[in-house]
Formats: structure tokens, C-alpha cells, sequence
């Protein structure tokens, strides 16, 4: 395969199950509007004690590649920095969490946004597979199981835009594409704004990364020569895996009588030397509004209208 346009860098860990509808999802057929020479992708196995099957990974056509990390870190973001210093693609895309997958139009409108000027930081929003955020679904018995079933009831994959009856608004984008957001897992950027940025921070080193996703998108944001875009219609949904931050409350406290949320925030203060505070810049929403959305889009309008009575 010659050079692709964009590489989708992908970190897997301990996602069999959830890495090939991943995968998949960032793929012609599947992603409408590009060719299969216009992406790589790129898994990088980040220490997995059960990594994505041989029998899966003989299905990927040559444009993907498929990578073990010889030292993993508990936190991705030294893997994330590895896999873009080894794309292929001008633009790249680091998919923090290996278990979102993608609608349909994910790549081709982030691909038209980037044709915008040379500048430009594309988002995409984030939902939650279920009818609420999974860190609350899981006390009520949602599993990988239940998860199956509703992928099942929409026939997925036929058609991706159905993922919208099916799936809550994640906490870091509440009013889905009509207010301010605290990150992205799916972000698209050219290579030189990545240098520019800095990458990820890889100081960050509580396992899943802590902060370090809303870190990296906080500093993007914050770039005042950078076009800010949200993709409109376009978003990741996440599935459940048992993750840091989606099977349980981050406010709930741990063992040590912490809460993982206060962990989160103590280690971001000592590498920055501030407290977090989220990012209060609004960006351009950029796109088009696909069918079967109107139901997920009012529940971010219905947030916004709560928010400021």
C-alpha cells in the first residue's frame, strides 16, 4: 500500500472482544466516503494478558498493522506517542481506548474538516453504549452480555447510525455536539500540530492514563492558531470492557479510602503544576446531521436547558 491519508492509531489492552468491532469500524465498508488506501491502522498491544486473537487479526486486510509493545506502560500514552512516530499518514488520529468504535462518517468528514485550513484540531464526541453512562449502568447489572444483545437488536454493522438508539451521552461531552467538551477519543490532526502540541504526556502514569486524554485535548484547545472543529453527526461509542474509569463511579471511594477521581487530579497537579480545570473554549461545529440522531442530540439540548435554568 502506498502512503494512506490518515492513520488511526489504536492502543488495546485486554480488548479481544472489543478491538475487531473497533477495527471494523474505522474500515471501508464500513466508513463511508473513503477508500481502504486512504487509512492505516495501527493496534499496538499494550501489555494484554489476553490480547486480540490470531483468528481475528487474520481477518484485517494489509492496512492494518498490528503491533506488541516490547515495554508497556501502564498508562498509554508512551504507545500513543510510539504509534504516530511510526504512521504513515500526514494526519493522525490516537484512539486512546481501544474499545470506542466509530459511525460512519467519522474519518470522511474529519478528512473534509482538515481541508478547512492547515490548522485545524478535529473532535468527536463521546457516547456510552446503553441507555446510561456505563459507570452508572454497571451497578445495575450491564455486562458485556447485555452489550451484545443491543448490537444485535440493530443489526450492527448494517448500519452504524442505528448506534444512536442506542447509547448515552459519555460525562466528558454531556451536551453531545452543542456545548463545550472535556475530551476527545478520536481526534484528527496533522502530524506537525501533534509535534507542536507535544504528544502525549507520558509523566502521566496511573494505569488507563489518569488525565492524560483530557491533558492532551486541554492543550490542543488551548492553541490560539489552531481551528477548533467538533464534528456534528459524528461521534465514538464505547463498549464495555471493565475499564478504569467506565465500570465503576471515579467518585466512589477505593480501598485506601481515595477516590480514584481525587488520584486523578493529584497527579495532574504535580505534572502541571495547577489544578485541572476543563477547557472553556466552544468549538465550530463542523458536518452534517445524519438520520436517527435527533433522539441523542435532544438529550444534549434537554442538558443545556438544565444546565442554565
Amino acid at each position: 500500500m502506498g502512503q494512506p491519508k490518515v492513520s488511526i492509531i489504536i492502543i488495546s489492552f485486554d480488548m479481544a472482544r472489543e478491538v475487531p468491532r473497533t477495527v471494523q469500524s474505522f474500515l471501508p465498508p464500513y466508513q463511508q466516503g473513503i477508500s481502504n488506501n486512504e487509512v492505516e491502522i495501527i493496534v499496538l498491544e499494550n501489555g494484554s494478558s489476553h490480547p486480540v486473537s490470531e483468528a481475528d487479526r487474520a481477518q484485517w486486510p494489509d492496512n492494518v498493522r498490528y503491533l506488541d509493545i516490547d515495554t508497556p506502560h501502564p498508562s498509554p500514552a508512551r504507545a500513543l506517542n510510539f504509534g504516530v512516530s511510526v504512521a504513515k499518514g500526514d494526519i493522525v488520529c490516537p484512539v486512546i481506548d481501544g474499545a470506542r468504535m466509530a459511525s460512519p462518517g467519522l474519518v470522511s468528514t474529519a478528512l473534509d474538516a482538515l481541508r478547512y485550513s492547515s490548522h485545524v484540531f478535529a473532535a468527536s464526541v463521546g457516547y456510552h453504549l446503553g441507555e446510561k453512562s456505563q459507570q452508572q449502568a454497571v451497578l445495575d447489572g450491564y455486562n458485556q452480555t447485555l452489550e451484545d444483545e443491543l448490537l444485535a437488536s440493530i443489526s450492527w454493522p448494517e448500519n452504524g447510525y442505528r448506534l444512536y438508539e442506542i447509547c448515552a451521552p459519555a460525562g466528558s461531552s454531556p451536551a453531545t455536539w452543542f456545548g463545550r467538551i472535556n475530551e476527545s477519543n478520536a481526534p484528527f490532526l496533522s502530524r506537525a500540530m501533534y509535534d507542536k502540541i507535544g504528544g502525549f504526556e507520558e509523566r502521566f502514569s496511573i494505569p488507563g492514563g489518569g488525565l492524560v486524554n483530557l491533558d492532551f485535548f486541554d492543550r490542543a484547545v488551548s492553541q490560539s492558531d489552531f481551528d477548533y472543529l467538533l464534528l456534528l453527526g459524528e461521534a465514538t461509542f464505547h463498549q464495555f470492557h471493565g475499564g478504569v474509569t467506565t465500570s465503576k463511579s471515579v467518585q466512589l471511594k477505593e480501598a485506601d479510602g481515595e477516590t480514584t477521581w481525587t488520584k486523578y487530579l493529584r497527579e495532574y497537579e504535580a505534572i502541571r503544576g495547577t489544578a485541572y480545570r476543563p477547557p472553556e473554549r466552544l468549538p465550530t461545529i463542523f458536518g452534517k446531521f445524519p438520520p436517527g440522531a435527533s433522539g441523542i442530540a435532544k438529550r444534549g439540548l434537554d442538558y443545556l436547558a438544565g444546565a442554565s435554568s
